[in-house]
């Protein structure tokens, strides 16, 4: 039996999809509809495939698109599993929303 050693960009596409969540939550206002942070996930999950992608090709060796869309589809349900499962739980994905850009009403003057 052969043992399953996984390559460094398997290890790179997972990480990347572990922590995009929370990257988008950073970067992103909490009053943004969830549609357009789904949309913006999907892009990053998408260039961050690629990259890790295309890092990985030997040399004289094609791209492989298909294979970077199936990455770019399972990175993409995976990182929307860990917000659900994981980062929205215990509150990182809420303070991450709150971090770099956040939502500030201005004071009202009576």
């Amino acid at each position: 039996m052969t043992p399953f050693v996984p390559t460094t960009a398997a290890l790179l596409s997972l990480l990347l999809s572990f922590v995009l969540p929370v990257v988008v939550g950073l970067v992103t206002k909490a009053s943004w509809p969830a549609g357009l942070k789904a949309v913006l996930l999907l892009l990053l999950q998408a260039v961050g495939q690629f990259l890790v992608a295309w890092a990985a090709i030997p040399d004289g060796v094609h791209f492989d698109w298909k294979g970077w869309l199936y990455a770019v589809l399972i990175g993409f349900v995976m990182s929307v599993a860990s917000h659900f499962g994981l980062w929205k739980p215990t509150g990182v994905a809420a303070a991450a929303q709150e971090t770099l850009v956040a939502d500030y009403s201005p004071r009202r003057r009576n």
